[in-house]
């Protein structure tokens, strides 16, 4: 199966962002990756066109991508490419950015309203694409940044699980699409090693949403990148600064960065039991912070028997699911009970909230009022982020 090198699939991502102007869609078409030998010929092609923003507020239909057949070089190979959050179309992707609820995608598995509703309006047109694609297809790539990151892994599962098409996905600063049930779904469909991640430490917008939303590749850090921005930054996800980061590198050397062990259990108690002074600026705060839930979420739900994946299923708001199974936990037994406990008061101290001292003071409200505030917190930093691009 062909692979597309970093820099190739870093600088489809940027050019992307031009099929939002139909008249620039010819000129995408014009890359290297398209180019035919009949030099008036544009690739076989479907310009994307999402529904974006919400049901009826800011409802607006955008140009969002490409369905197209690789050139000459890339005979046999379909890409599809789809452009991140712009501000120019009357902040209608930020309104996608933010229905934080859970739907179910075409594959089964729960992710994100927005993410999945603006994925279903593209569908059609890519369906009667493949439809009538002539020959056979050794791959499909499918890229995107940021909001592009998320839709183009929903583009890659489905067509992985209901195309069986040979999948490759190549995501950079991309946010959280879906529960830990569709991670391990699509990393066993696509393949872990045909999943590219690529996020910059301090890029807030892979950060959320918190859990349960969680990344593909399951149980893998993806390709991480150190950031010259110390503290978390909108610099950290420009798509320039993520081309300036993998070019001339491969997915191997990406892949050799080291990362603090976040998903080590001792590290975790560590830091929910450390004293240290906790700050929501810092981005390593934010990758302990979703490591901690996690952690203390499944040592609730493994002792009160609770199905996490029927948890998340009805009306109430994510917080409250989640403070229902914490405040479950505040009642169990004390080896329970005291994780619950610690990452609350952690939570609080980060927030600048008065740390309850008591087990006692710790009821399902207030828990639900610390995730709500900590949630509100996560999707600030990205927002800011996605207003400077």
């Amino acid at each position: 199966m062909s692979e597309l090198n970093p820099t190739t699939a870093a600088n489809i991502a940027a050019k992307i962002y031009d099929v939002q102007n139909p008249m620039l869609v010819d000129l995408f078409l014009k890359l290297p990756y398209f180019k035919r030998e009949e030099k008036s010929a544009a690739s076989p092609h479907k310009h994307l066109k999402a529904e974006v923003g919400g049901r009826v507020i800011l409802n607006h239909e955008d140009g969002f991508g490409v369905c197209a057949e690789g050139g000459e070089n890339n005979k046999g190979e379909v890409f599809l490419i789809f452009r991140g959050t712009t501000m120019a179309n009357k902040k209608a992707d930020v309104l996608t950015d933010a229905r934080i609820g859970l739907t179910r995608s075409n594959t089964g598995q729960l992710v994100h309203c927005g993410f999945q509703h603006c994925f279903n309006s593209m569908l059609p047109a890519i369906r009667g694409f493949f439809t009538s694609y002539k020959g056979s297809i050794k791959t499909v790539h499918c890229i995107g940044h940021s909001l592009g990151g998320a839709v183009a892994a929903l583009a890659a599962d489905w067509v992985a699980q209901t195309l069986k098409h040979p999948t490759k996905l190549y995501t950079f600063g991309a946010p959280r699409l879906g529960t830990e049930f569709f991670a391990k779904s699509t990393t066993s469909a696509i393949g872990e090693a045909n999943i590219h991640r690529v996020y910059h430490r301090t890029d807030p917008v892979p950060m959320v949403p918190l859990y349960p939303f969680m990344h593909a590749p399951y149980n893998a850090q993806g390709h991480y990148l150190y950031s010259a921005y110390p503290l978390t930054s909108g610099a950290a996800h420009f798509m320039a600064n993520y081309i300036t980061s993998v070019t001339g590198k491969t997915w191997q050397q990406m892949s050799d960065v080291p990362d603090q062990p976040y998903t080590i259990e001792s590290a975790i108690e560590a830091w929910l039991k450390s004293k240290s002074p906790v700050d929501t600026s810092s981005a390593t705060f934010w990758r302990w912070v979703d490591s901690a839930i996690i952690y203390v979420i499944k040592k609730v739900a493994m002792t009160a028997i609770l199905g996490l994946q029927a948890t998340f299923i009805g009306a109430f708001t994510i917080a409250d699911k989640i403070a229902y199974i914490l405040a479950k936990g505040i009642d169990l037994a004390e080896n329970i009970s005291v994780w619950v406990e610690h990452l609350m008061r952690k939570l609080m101290q980060a927030l600048g909230m008065k740390v309850a001292k008591a087990k006692k003071e710790l009821t399902r409200s207030l828990i639900q009022h610390v995730l709500t505030r900590l949630t509100e917190k996560a999707n600030q930093e990205a927002r800011d982020a996605l207003r400077k691009l």
